[in-house]
């Protein structure tokens, strides 16, 4: 039995794309599956709300320049209330289909890393 476990394992390995789905690209997934269940459709264009924080206003500005190079509206740049963190909020219309989604969310996810933030996600409401 332990070696049959080992062995689907390691074909699971084998078999499965070298780059796992980070937490942020799960979360992608769900929130796709939410805007189904409650009656969006998701073919159509919507307008996406995205979230990163950063760590200085410096940073969040240079990040929000690299956001806006790759097409996103800046809707708000603000300090975190008794934090040291500073919020980007940007926009962007495009539709909410997993693929497209999950590289917007890696592009995202390496512009907050550049700049010592995390990327928080994206929201949007229902479209029908």
């Amino acid at each position: 039995m332990k070696i049959l476990i080992h062995l689907t394992f390691l074909s699971l390995l084998i078999s499965s794309p070298c780059m796992a789905p980070s937490m942020a690209e799960q979360q992608d997934a769900r929130v796709i599956e939410n805007l189904v269940s409650a009656g969006s459709n998701v073919s159509k264009p919507h307008n996406i709300d995205f979230f990163m924080f950063v760590p200085t206003e410096r940073k969040a500005k240079a990040a929000a320049a690299d956001m806006e190079q790759l097409g996103y509206t800046i809707s708000s740049i603000d300090r975190v209330s008794g934090e040291s963190q500073w919020q980007i909020h940007a926009t962007r219309e495009m539709v909410p289909q997993l693929d497209a989604m999950t590289a917007t969310t890696r592009a995202l996810e390496a512009v907050a890393t550049k700049h010592g933030g995390d990327y928080d996600g994206w929201g949007t409401g229902v479209v029908k």
